[in-house]
């Protein structure tokens, strides 16, 4: 029965810390200085390099199977810390868009709700491509991404004929959406 006590009485604590660090961070963040609005992503070509397949080639080439598993572990390791990174700011500017949005006097739902779609488009997206690479690997995952970019382009396509054949005959001008 103490132990219990103990037990839940550390959890209240941990909660407490979590609440004030929380609310600390919170004030430091309402003082906003110019630099908290800067977009900082983490760089493209990083996640590039980690799904370039050249690396690969070289060191399949030297024959030593334990080299080439550190260097797929260390590819792994680094595409899932960009994609992190990334997640990170996105959620960071989120955050920063509510707080200025919360006094706004002129606020757009319509705006605020696409946003709020974007957010969780974005998160999916994540989420898949985090789970892709920690199951199949960078490189794997690349082809998988550049297959399903084919077939978005041929659904595009498709679906631009499509309208174009049902468009009723008063809207002649009807024009495919979304191509790339």
């Amino acid at each position: 029965m103490t132990l219990l006590i103990l037990l839940g009485l550390a959890i209240v604590a941990v909660v407490l810390c979590w609440a004030a660090s929380h609310r600390r961070s919170e004030m430091t963040a309402s003082s906003q200085s110019s630099s908290d609005v800067l977009v900082r992503l983490p760089p493209r070509n990083l996640f590039a390099r980690c799904l370039s397949a050249q690396d690969v080639a070289f060191i399949s080439g030297l024959g030593s199977p334990d080299v080439l598993r550190l260097l797929l572990r260390e590819r792994r390791r680094l595409a899932l810390e960009w994609l992190r990174l990334t997640r990170c700011e996105a959620g960071r500017l989120f955050r920063l868009h509510l707080r200025g949005v919360r006094h706004s006097a002129n606020l757009r739902p319509v705006t605020e709700a696409r946003l709020l779609v974007d957010m969780v488009r974005f998160l999916v997206i994540y989420q898949l491509m985090a789970a892709m690479v920690r199951f199949y690997g960078p490189l794997r995952t690349q082809s998988f991404v550049r297959s399903v970019e084919g077939l978005a382009d041929v659904l595009s396509t498709v679906s631009g004929h499509i309208a174009q054949a049902a468009a009723p005959a008063g809207f002649p001008n009807v024009q495919a959406a979304g191509g790339r």
